[in-house]
Formats: C-alpha cells, sequence, structure tokens
C-alpha cells in the first residue's frame, strides 16, 4: 500500500509542476511532504501534498494550521496579500478516527482552507473533489501496476523528476539576479557623496547660488542651452537628509537592478530615468531642483518591468513591496509641495522605458526595443516640447527674481530688460521685486522714465521697500523734484535708520532745499 500511495502522491506533484504551471516551493528529505503554489488573478492557490498518517482531527487540525502559518510568515515580503486558499491532501492508508469532515472546507479573513483524506475507500472522490476545486484540465492516475519491483522503480524515476524540476525552478529563479555584479552603483555613490561634499565645502549645498554654479538644474540655463544641467542636476543633493536617504534608496534599489539586468544595462536605465526626470521637472516645476530622485525611481520602473516579464519571480522575491513603495512615495510627494513629483514620476516612466529599451540579456527582443526606443523619444520630446510651452513654470516669478538677479551680478542690464519685460505679465506677489529689478536694469540703459515707472508701481505695492524708496528719489533729484525726493528718502531713512548713504543723501537734500 504505501509504494502505490508513494506513486499517486508523486505522480500529482509532477502534473501538477509540469503541467498545471506549479511552482515546488518546499520538499522534505523523504519527499513525503510537498508544499507547492500557482497564482491565478488575485487568488493564489496552496497545495500540500502528504503521505503524514493522521490518526485524530485535533493533530490533522494542528498539523495544518502549523503549515498555513509558517507559509504565511515566510510570504511577509509581500505587504498586500492574496486570497489564499489552502489544500491539504493526505494520501494515506484510512482516515482519522473521529469524525473530521468538517475540516473539508473551512475559511477565516482571506484565507480557505480544504482537506482532502485519498485513503482506499474514498480517493476516486476527493481527486475530483480537489480537480475542481483547483479547476484543473487533467486527471490523476489511481490504478497502478501490481508488480512491486515495477512501481518501486518508478517511484525512483518521479522522486528524480520532481527533484530535477524543483532544480530547475531555483536555478531559473537565482540566474535572473546573477546578471551581473554591483559596480557601477558603488561608483555612482562615490560621485554623489564627492559632488556632496565639494558642495558643502564651496558655499553650502543649499545655497541657491551655488547650485546653480554646480549644474543644479535652472530652467532659465536650460532653455538658454545648458541641456547638460539636466545629466549634472543628478549627482547634486540639497542638505545632508537628501543625499542620505538617496543614497541608502540607490545602495539597495541599485545592486538590485544591476544584478537584474547587469552593468551596461543598468548605467543606460539609470541615465535614461534620471533625463526624463529631469525633463519632467523642467516641464512642471520651476523651482531650481538638483537629486538622484528621478533616476532612482526610474530603477522602481525598471523594477515594474522585470516583474511584467517574469511575474512569478517577481511576486515570489518583491512583489507588491515594491508596488506599494512606489505608491507611497508618490502620495507623499503630492502632499509635500517641496518634492518634484515630477521628476518622481518621470523617472519612473523613462527607468521602465528604458529597460523595455534595453531588454534582458536573455530576452532580446529587436523590433520590441525599437519600438520602445521610438516610445522613448517620443515621451521625451513631448515633455520637452511642453516644458517649453508651459509659460505658467518658465516664467514663474520666484524663478525670474533668481535670474535676474544673477543678470545684474554679471551687468547684463539689457538682457535683464528683456527677461523681466517678458515674464511681467505672469507677475503676482513678487512683482514689486520684479519691477524693481527692471528699473535697476533701466537705469543702467538711460531708460529713466520707465525706470521711474516701475519704482513708483513697487512703492505702491509695496511702501516698506526702502531701496526702491532711494532710488526712486536719486531719480527725483535728478529730475530736480527735490521735494519729493526729500519725501522718499525720510521713510527710506526711517525704515532703515542704519544704512548710512541714505542718511548723507537725506542730510544733502535737506541742505539743498534750505
Amino acid at each position: 500500500m504505501f509504494l502505490k500511495n508513494e506513486f499517486l502522491q508523486n505522480s500529482m506533484v509532477l502534473q501538477l509542476i509540469q503541467k498545471e504551471n506549479f511552482d515546488l516551493i518546499s520538499i522534505n528529505k523523504e519527499q513525503t511532504e510537498y508544499l507547492l503554489e500557482r497564482k491565478r488573478k488575485n487568488k493564489k492557490d496552496v497545495v500540500h501534498i502528504s503521505m503524514n498518517q493522521m490518526d485524530w482531527k485535533r493533530e490533522l487540525l494542528s498539523f495544518n494550521k502549523h503549515l498555513e502559518n509558517s507559509y504565511t510568515k515566510h510570504q511577509a515580503t509581500t505587504i498586500w496579500k492574496k486570497n489564499i486558499h489552502f489544500h491539504h491532501v493526505y494520501v494515506v492508508d484510512y482516515q482519522p478516527v473521529d469524525s473530521w469532515e468538517e475540516l473539508k472546507v473551512t475559511s477565516s479573513n482571506r484565507m480557505k482552507s480544504s482537506v482532502y483524506m485519498l485513503d482506499i475507500d474514498s480517493k476516486e472522490e476527493e481527486i475530483e473533489r480537489l480537480i475542481r476545486a483547483l479547476d484543473l484540465a487533467l486527471s490523476f492516475q489511481t490504478d497502478v501496476s501490481e508488480d512491486l519491483m515495477e512501481l518501486e522503480q518508478r517511484n525512483v524515476n518521479l522522486k528524480q523528476n520532481i527533484l530535477f524540476e524543483h532544480t530547475k525552478q531555483q536555478q531559473q529563479l537565482q540566474q535572473l539576479f546573477k546578471q551581473g555584479k554591483p559596480f557601477w552603483t558603488y561608483l555612482l555613490l562615490a560621485i554623489n557623496i564627492v559632488m556632496y561634499i565639494l558642495l558643502e565645502f564651496n558655499g553650502g549645498s543649499t545655497s541657491t547660488k551655488n547650485l546653480i554654479e554646480f549644474g543644479a538644474k535652472y530652467n532659465v540655463a536650460i532653455i538658454d542651452g545648458e541641456w547638460w544641467r539636466l545629466i549634472s542636476s543628478m549627482f547634486l543633493h540639497i542638505g545632508i537628509a537628501h543625499i542620505l536617504l538617496n543614497m541608502i534608496a540607490l545602495y539597495y534599489i541599485g545592486t538590485l537592478v544591476e544584478r537584474i539586468y547587469g552593468g551596461t544595462r543598468f548605467l543606460i536605465i539609470y541615465f535614461i530615468a534620471g533625463i526624463v526626470g529631469g525633463l519632467a521637472s523642467f516641464a512642471l516645476n520651476p523651482s531650481i531642483a538638483a537629486g538622484a530622485s528621478g533616476a532612482i525611481f526610474g530603477l522602481f520602473g525598471a523594477l515594474l518591468f522585470f516583474g511584467s516579464q517574469y511575474p512569478k519571480a517577481f511576486f515570489r522575491t518583491m512583489g507588491w513591496n515594491i508596488i506599494i513603495v512606489i505608491i507611497i512615495n508618490i502620495i507623499f510627494g503630492f502632499s509635500m509641495p517641496q518634492i518634484d513629483n515630477g521628476a518622481h514620476i518621470g523617472g519612473l516612466i523613462g527607468g521602465a522605458i528604458g529597460a523595455a529599451v534595453v531588454m534582458f540579456k536573455q530576452r532580446s527582443k529587436i523590433l520590441w526595443q525599437t519600438a520602445a526606443l521610438l516610445l522613448l523619444l517620443l515621451v521625451s520630446g513631448g515633455i520637452w516640447f511642453y516644458g517649453n510651452a508651459n509659460e505658467e513654470v518658465q516664467f514663474d516669478e520666484t524663478l525670474q527674481v533668481i535670474h535676474s538677479h544673477m543678470l545684474l551680478e554679471q551687468e547684463q542690464y539689457e538682457k535683464t530688460y528683456e527677461v523681466l519685460t517678458k515674464a511681467m505679465p505672469y507677475a503676482d506677489k513678487l512683482e514689486a521685486e520684479l519691477r524693481f529689478n527692471r528699473s535697476y536694469a533701466s537705469i543702467f540703459l538711460n531708460k529713466n522714465q520707465e525706470a521711474i515707472t516701475d519704482l513708483e508701481r513697487t512703492i505702491e505695492i509695496k511702501p516698506e521697500y526702502h531701496e526702491a524708496l532711494y532710488n526712486l528719489a536719486l531719480l527725483y533729484h535728478e529730475e530736480n523734484r527735490r521735494e519729493e525726493a526729500l519725501d522718499l528718502l525720510k521713510k527710506a531713512v526711517e525704515l532703515a535708520p542704519n544704512n548710512q548713504d541714505y542718511q548723507q543723501f537725506y542730510e544733502q537734500l535737506q541742505k539743498e532745499t534750505i
């Protein structure tokens, strides 16, 4: 009887693996206990096939519960658990002594448990119930040879085939994560850290001027042709928390992606994601930005593409963990205005498309890769053209104030005047600052009347703007409007009593008006 039971058990296991795409999860040394699983849509079937003879219902229930708890505990990598249906199949000589039928089907929460007793009396009936429950397109052989020598040899062959299939599955899974050894990840980590140290020792990583000089994403400069900022900004970080979080993410995600795709493909994906993320930031975010977040999100995108090509391996090793982390980060990004969510989402999309472009070494498909490359060019070009046309972003008043300050420092007065004249229709809360900067440029361009108009409007908007009061007083003085100039200077001195220039000019005007 033992050999017949063993044959039935092993033949069932092998058929489930070969014909129904079940994965063999675990096997004991004697090969009398097997655990298999198969995912179908939002459901997972876990089949436990055992030759363990259970004498009592309590013993049966305890054993099943222990196995189920052990299985779910080791599935901790899947945060979002599927509906699990456990199928406990016992190939035995006899059923438990006491009544066990109430255990045939039980359920709790999102778990369902079924028990099948394949003893000599109910074998056919229980097998049919199992086939219906699993929706199998096969039948199991229950009539076997009475020749014990032949039966034993067939069992040996079945066990060898099961071990072969199990080993093959494990090797295939392991091979997916051995396409390369991490090297570029460590080099990128080193470059980012070195650049952060350079920033800190040359003015600080939070200095806007310093970030621009070192190559941060700066929309105005990118429009002027400094496209290289889309790459250089990937290696700059703003503050210790920023680089710390990004480098931790790069270390864990980068090494994983590099093992899956190999060094060269990893590097291509990283830069494609970083550039697409930079383009998305250019199109949607007017602020000066820096960081490897777009490229790192691209590595998440590459993992999602891996999941689309190898769903079994993906959900067995990381699965919903990756998806949940991405969703949490995107939601967090939308809730925190200082986070460049455009770069994150752009990088995620760029990484997924970039992964399709380079494809896996063992799955190269020229047609697929060409289509992905065309899609990448289309997406990148579309983002670029949208960004150029998005005047709300490109003429953002904060950006224009920073830009005009830098132009004035470089004594580019003509360009300052042109830039601010284009930006003025979009002015809102910073209209006073924009008009003041344009008035400054106008003075050097001998456009005094325009400067006066801008300064008068500046004071109207912001009466406490003492620099504007002083400059307007200078212009009024040139036009012999001394009384008006004196009134303006009086206010400027009251607002900034420690400013010697204001005080001296005020005293000078007082003497002139006596």
